[in-house]
């Protein structure tokens, strides 16, 4: 991908919906980031495993003639995602009519950006984390300029817009905590900030979807 600062946003989203209309890069891509450690391989690509169905959601927009993506950091709490980078999303509820209304519902509820099904231009691979019993729907949404972001300090800890190019650039191997152990990981990192496990693992197919860009 060239430097963010030399393409153009629609050009970019033009070439980001036909490449989402073609078949995805998926699992493959995926596991480039997976974690290394053997038992935490296990802990994905379960098929046989029954999964409650959640979504996230990519948000791009344009500041600054770069490509910029919203990331949360989760509170803290007994699950095994505490703390983490991730994008804005939760698990589907009865009433969301499909994962595309969850990611929408969740990015609203938890960074206050109000999107609709015309911003969204299609989405990846489902991620499986059978260590938290989810898959995972990332649905990506394109806005023409910097949304207004109204956190909602009870589910976010904080936010970090952060350049995408920018950060596929920042690779790296790290240790970090995870349930009670500390695992040698890829990841990418942003300011000192390490994002890792699944939301790594998206990032990885969606820099393998937009590598020709």
């Amino acid at each position: 991908m060239q430097d963010s600062k030399k393409i153009n946003f629609t050009n970019f989203t033009d070439f980001l919906k036909n490449a989402l209309n073609k078949p995805l890069p998926g699992r493959d891509a995926q596991s480039i980031m997976m974690p290394v450690i053997h038992e935490l391989h296990l802990q994905y690509f379960k098929d046989e495993q029954e999964l409650e169905q959640a979504a996230v959601l990519i948000i791009l927009f344009p500041e600054n003639e770069k490509i910029k993506t919203v990331f949360i950091e989760r509170t803290p709490d007994p699950g095994p995602h505490s703390g983490q980078i991730a994008f804005p999303g939760g698990r589907k509820e009865i009433y969301d009519k499909d994962l595309i209304q969850t990611a929408l519902r969740e990015a609203e509820e938890e960074v206050g950006v109000r999107l609709y099904r015309g911003n969204v231009i299609g989405n990846l691979t489902p991620i499986e984390i059978p260590v938290s019993g989810f898959s995972v729907l990332p649905v990506i949404a394109v806005l023409n300029q910097k949304p207004d972001f109204n956190v909602c300090y009870e589910e976010v800890n904080d936010i970090f817009i952060v350049d995408l190019p920018e950060l596929f650039k920042n690779k790296d191997y790290r240790t970090v905590p995870a349930r009670g152990i500390k695992i040698e990981t890829p990841c990418y990192i942003f300011d000192n900030t390490i994002v890792w496990g699944a939301t790594a693992m998206v990032l990885s197919e969606f820099e393998k979807l937009i590598e020709k860009l």
